[in-house]
């Protein structure tokens, strides 16, 4: 009787053993950490105070066709990936920051709870996010199908499904600061599909 062999992929592998993986990072006491972070380490850039609550993480894309990889702002520890395209910050200038943690904190979220994504400093497809980040939901601002290589619908404030994965298109953060009438029919179309989503 021959045995043979079955090949797992990646992505069923890291799934299988995903509650005992250790990153090394975490597996460090925060001294250590913060030793490191002195001898010349680049440092989060430092924004405002919620991004002292959130790590920053390099995800390896798992796809065998690629060797690339990708960082990420937060801990994806309720399954939301948020996907924002900004072209002059590492993850997302102060001000969008702000009115994304204020967001975030109306459906009873933190900066620990997701995964933040700049498609604009690196160059990746849904798909390649998805492998790495299973999310429940994908909140995607002012980011076209084009870009993140996908053929959906990407109807603003609708949610689509892909799978077990909700997608939301939204407007981008910068049209929702402020106080203007503008700012508030973009903040309460969010609002109000995320009520939904989140059952609030």
């Amino acid at each position: 009787m021959s045995q043979e062999k079955i090949i797992l992929p990646n992505s069923l592998l890291v799934s299988l053993y995903k509650d005992s993986l250790v990153l090394p990072e975490l597996s460090k006491k925060p001294a250590e950490i913060n030793e490191e972070k002195g001898k010349g380490k680049e440092e989060a850039p430092t924004t405002s105070a919620p991004i002292t609550e959130a790590k920053i993480i390099e995800a390896k894309v798992i796809d065998a066709t690629s060797d690339a990889s990708f960082k990420y702002l937060g801990e994806h520890q309720q399954g939301v990936t948020v996907i924002v395209k900004d072209d002059l910050a590492v993850y997302l200038n102060e001000n969008d920051l702000n009115l994304l943690t204020s967001i975030l904190k109306a459906c009873k979220l933190t900066l620990a709870d997701i995964a933040l994504v700049n498609v604009a400093q690196q160059k990746l497809s849904l798909h390649q996010i998805l492998e790495t980040l299973p999310s429940k939901l994908v909140i995607i601002f002012e980011v076209s199908g084009t870009d993140l290589k996908m053929k959906l619908p990407t109807t603003l404030y609708k949610s689509v499904q892909l799978g077990d994965t909700y997608l939301l298109f939204s407007n981008s953060l910068a049209t929702m600061q402020g106080t203007d009438q503008l700012a508030k029919v973009e903040k309460s179309k969010l609002w109000n599909v995320l009520k939904q989503l989140f059952q609030l």
